[in-house]
């Protein structure tokens, strides 16, 4: 059952240090401050899906940017697979609750991990401590093969 997204964000300490994001069970983890991670892990685990990357980018001043990967009515994120509607309708509705009027465009993301992390302020994978991809490929093995594959 998947838990509002709001739930598992990182606490202020934990956007400033990423040690203590990187010691959050793997569901926080992936679902909120290394999403990105997960998505083109996702996308190399399986690089003949149909999947994509997607960034749901806020509105300025506003937060909730989530990247997931999508082959257009199915998505992924790290709390499984679940119709893309579904997925954003959730993610509205969860940050809506917190701040009323918040908005959000949903972007095709065609370029790299390490350009999307500079042109977006996430963390590379660099930054993040070592084995960042291990966890990533780890906890995708709990997963079932995406649909249609």
């Amino acid at each position: 059952m998947r838990v509002p997204i709001t739930t598992l964000r990182r606490t202020p300490a934990e956007r400033a240090d990423v040690r203590l994001s990187w010691a959050r069970p793997d569901l926080n983890f992936f679902a909120a401050g290394a999403c990105h991670i997960l998505a083109f892990a996702f996308l190399e685990r399986w690089p003949l899906s149909s999947f994509r990357p997607r960034l749901l980018r806020p509105a300025p001043g506003q937060g909730g940017s989530h990247v997931y990967v999508s082959d257009g009515q199915t998505a992924f994120d790290a709390q499984g697979y679940l119709p893309e509607a579904e997925l954003l309708a959730a993610h509205r509705a969860a940050f809506l609750a917190l701040s009323p009027g918040w908005t959000a465009e949903v972007l095709d993301v065609d370029v790299p991990l390490a350009e999307l992390c500079a042109a977006h302020q996430l963390r590379a994978p660099w930054d993040f401590p070592p084995g960042v991809w291990a966890r990533a490929h780890a906890y995708l093995a709990a997963f079932p093969k995406p649909p249609g594959r």
